[in-house]
């Protein structure tokens, strides 16, 4: 394109080059279709010379994107930066934080990956790492700051198992959750709850005094009253306290005052899946880790029928409860001369699987 500019491969993919108004600029498609990448540049030297599109993604770098993550969670009150902030300390570590974010290439996040792990880190705690990354360049995009981003591949995980979400990979699905979502989210992770049981879920099934969450038979699926204590589990109380503060009509999980309806939860579970790398997971994995996290803790089955709302025991065959980690550790204790009852591994949130808090729900 004669005097507006041109394309260029690098790493497999196309770059576009051009000026508008004596000022230069560079951006990274990610495409590998010649044709795509040129109508791509026709429409990006359009923008600008309309004014629709401002800033230089080019000079955009990885500490601005650190920056304009941080500022995200103060907009959103997302009490979670720290561990984001570690995240991002190690990833400015490695490459660097004055890294143009648009030179950041899988490759790169390869090198990335093995230097971490080679350190001793966790693949789940590189995983989260990239998650966040991927965060960023998504704020970026919504802030103007870059016109579209890059997707990183997280990493595996050897000792993910199916239908259950390992600490890494939940707090990478919060990161790509909308913001009116993760409340709900994290009551059914806490709660093993149903998730119509938690989207119907007005203020008056809230105890204050009893400190305890309470359904009538006619809410819950086996037509049996039901109770939650919440008292003992500090993050649930929390997490009631603060959806109390924002509280708008009569229901605890809301979007603008309405009840947040199955297609929005639907939509933005598998949006946010897709983006955390999480694609094809269930909003059912939720109660099924629920379940097995308490029953690691010490908690015994018909305690975690109660509070959960099971009828049967044989859920805990249905759902896998019982996985390979904890059949391995029940050998080994066997084999060790220990027959006590399994404690388990330890969780993240253990005030809530402490087995006096459930016991009282039975």
């Amino acid at each position: 394109m004669r005097g507006q500019g041109r394309i260029y491969r690098r790493g497999g993919t196309w770059w576009l080059d051009y000026g508008v108004r004596g000022q230069r600029h560079r951006e990274k498609t990610g495409m590998t279709s010649k044709r795509e990448a040129l109508d791509l540049l026709r429409e990006r030297v359009g923008d600008r010379k309309a004014g629709k599109l401002a800033g230089s993604p080019d000079k955009v770098t990885l500490h601005e994107l650190r920056e304009g993550l941080e500022r995200h969670y103060q907009r959103e009150d997302n009490r979670s930066w720290p561990r984001a902030r570690q995240a991002f300390d190690h990833l400015e570590a490695v490459l660097h934080a004055d890294t143009p974010a648009l030179t950041i290439t899988k490759q790169r996040l390869g090198q990335y990956l093995d230097h971490r792990l080679k350190e001793g880190a966790a693949r789940a705690t590189v995983r989260y790492e990239i998650a966040v990354l991927n965060a960023a360049y998504s704020v970026a995009v919504e802030d103007e700051l870059l016109v579209m981003r890059p997707m990183f591949k997280l990493p595996s995980v050897e000792n993910r198992r199916l239908g259950f979400f390992e600490p890494g990979d939940f707090a990478a699905l919060l990161l790509e959750l909308p913001v009116y979502l993760r409340p709900l989210i994290q009551f059914l992770r806490f709660t093993g709850w149903r998730r119509s049981e938690a989207l119907g879920l007005r203020w008056d099934a809230v105890d204050w005094e009893g400190q305890a969450v309470r359904l009538a038979g006619t809410e819950t699926k086996s037509g049996k009253a039901r109770s939650f204590p919440f008292g003992q589990a500090p993050e649930l109380k929390e997490l009631l306290e603060a959806q109390w503060k924002v509280r708008d009509g009569l229901f605890v999980f809301h979007r603008r005052g309405a009840c947040i309806g199955i297609g929005a939860l639907r939509s933005g579970w598998k949006r946010a899946t897709k983006r955390a790398g999480l694609a094809g997971r269930l909003v059912h994995d939720l109660r099924r880790t629920a379940a097995r996290d308490f029953r690691r803790a010490g908690v015994d089955e018909g305690t975690i029928m109660a509070v959960c709302g099971w009828e049967t025991r044989d859920m805990f065959d249905r759902y896998n409860i019982i996985d390979a980690a904890d059949r391995a550790s029940a050998v080994g204790k066997r084999f060790n001369g220990t027959v006590t009852a399994q404690k388990g591994a330890p969780t993240t949130s253990p005030s809530l699987l402490s087995s006096s808090a459930t016991t009282s729900a039975a």
